[in-house]
């Protein structure tokens, strides 16, 4: 199903409709699953397990939500539940150990949710923010970590009467040995204790509320998890805790963050994901030693601490996969959409690079085009074909381009001249001019795709493609690097001037 983002433009008039979907979103957004029926299937996956803390949750995620209103932050981010996520496990959080103690029916523990999870909208607005600018980092979950492991150390250890955590309750069937049934349901009990849900019918629940929205982001999730069970395994950890799930959530959480969310999914970032899986386990298992003494949990530090180190490592050492531009992120199905757009159209601009450097052009778009568009093309050609002479001259197509609004500079004709002459000849015939039509509309068709996947390239920002940025494109979609007299070639097709992402766009219609 997506993100339904025509259904968040539909509601977006109806202010009580506005919030509940923005609070579904971000329900769901805990497990990057920006989807508002996937938010409904969870609440009734926790409510299964435990009323009160469904209610916890609902009342987390409304308080962050309509906190963020008030702030009159980024109506879209809001929207997309980006400020409600954070509330959501601060009363998923809240709730299941305050479920232990004195929480149940606690009006108490309802007003202490609503305030950490309005906070969490306050701390995630200046911290982000901060984040993004300083060390260009998402703050994902680091709020609600922040806040709900000093609610949970205050109430801890400073003596006071109103919020008691209790103890957790005893794992059921207790295990004594490997039980391969068992840990193939960790497997998904693993991801839903992503929502503190470890009965296997809401974990169910989760697993198909994540494959509504995205069913790859729901397989890398059950990968992730079996990856942090086998590190379980082999680190001798105890069988129940890996039972229950939790030892899975962290991993599951990194590989999809990694896997399909924050990277395109391809085989290099399945594998980085599946390496911060590990790492996240392996850090799972280091934070249990220090805070279970403690009698304080590990929430989902490893998942952020892990994915960070992702992010920095593959910064320095793998350029060639291409992060995805921050504003544009949505499912890992749209994410390899635009993937896979960019490596068609940048494979076949190399092949026609190589051509045009042999003396070759190729017309292979208007060979391939059926008659009847061809036929479209003719009629076209022949309106501005004036004296019909079967071919377009200089003085043509200016003319054509005066009376269609507009009018070109002598540099901007000749260049569109040229670029259309691919023989040389001093006129256009039919077949040159529909090559380039056909071009023009294949890129058009893709242009929101590939412009967003290749857009991160331009690591700098300023606007020019050096030659280190194009052979990161070339090499995230595994095409090699330019060669010096690529490099060579393109610089006098463009007049020795800068590369820029418009002239870019030029060559790869006329090369």
């Amino acid at each position: 199903m997506g993100t339904l983002q025509d259904f968040n433009q539909s509601v977006e008039r109806h202010p009580l409709l506005d919030l509940i979907n923005a609070s579904l979103r971000g329900i769901g957004q805990v497990a990057f699953a920006n989807n508002p029926i996937s938010g409904l299937l969870i609440i009734l996956a926790v409510f299964i397990q435990s009323p009160w803390v469904a209610l916890m949750l609902i009342v987390g995620v409304v308080a962050a939500t309509l906190t963020a209103y008030g702030m009159n932050l980024d109506r879209a981010s809001v929207r997309n539940g980006i400020f409600g996520f954070n509330g959501t496990l601060i009363g998923l959080a809240l709730g299941t150990f305050g479920s232990w103690g004195n929480g149940n029916g606690n009006l108490l523990w309802l007003l202490a949710i609503a305030v950490c999870a309005a906070l969490s909208t306050v701390v995630m607005q200046k911290l982000g923010l901060w984040m993004a600018v300083h060390l260009k980092l998402p703050s994902m979950g680091v709020p609600f970590i922040l806040i709900t492991s000093l609610f949970l150390a205050t109430a801890s250890y400073i003596p006071q009467p109103f919020f008691e955590l209790g103890t957790p309750p005893p794992f059921p069937n207790p295990a004594e040995s490997l039980d391969g049934v068992r840990i193939l349901s960790a497997l998904v009990t693993g991801v839903g204790q992503i929502f503190f849900s470890g009965s296997m019918v809401s974990a169910v629940l989760i697993v198909i509320a994540l494959a509504l929205c995205s069913p790859m982001g729901a397989l890398v999730a059950v990968l992730g998890c079996a990856i942090g069970l086998l590190t379980g395994i082999l680190l001798g950890v105890d069988l129940n805790v890996l039972y229950a799930g939790l030892w899975g959530y962290n991993s599951a959480l990194t590989a999809i963050a990694i896997g399909g969310i924050f990277y395109t999914p391809n085989l290099r970032s399945l594998a980085a994901g599946s390496a911060g899986a590990l790492v996240a386990a392996l850090l799972a298992w280091l934070l249990s030693l220090v805070m279970s003494p403690l009698g304080l949990p590990i929430l989902s530090i490893p998942f952020q601490l892990a994915v960070y180190g992702c992010f920095l490592i593959l910064r320095r050492s793998l350029s060639s996969l291409v992060p995805v531009a921050p504003y544009s992120i949505a499912n890992p199905e749209e994410h390899r959409f635009r993937y896979l757009t960019a490596k068609e159209v940048i494979s076949a601009f190399r092949r026609q690079l190589r051509g045009a450097m042999q003396g070759e052009h190729h017309k292979l778009l208007f060979e391939q085009a059926p008659q009847e568009l061809k036929g479209d093309l003719r009629y076209i050609f022949n309106a501005i074909d004036r004296d019909q002479s079967g071919s377009l001259s200089l003085q043509e197509l200016r003319y054509h381009f005066e009376q269609a609004g507009h009018p070109l500079s002598d540099e901007e004709l000749n260049f569109a001249f040229s670029s259309m002459d691919s023989d040389n000849s001093g006129e256009i015939d039919f077949e040159e001019f529909g090559e380039l039509l056909l071009r023009h509309r294949r890129l058009m068709s893709r242009l929101d795709e590939f412009s967003t996947y290749f857009i991160p390239i331009d690591s700098d920002g300023n606007g020019i493609l050096a030659p280190e940025e194009m052979n990161v494109v070339l090499t995230s979609v595994d095409e090699p690097p330019l060669a010096n007299e690529e490099v060579t070639f393109l610089r006098q097709r463009i007049g020795n001037k800068e590369l820029t992402w418009e002239r870019f766009l030029e060559l790869l219609l006329v090369i």
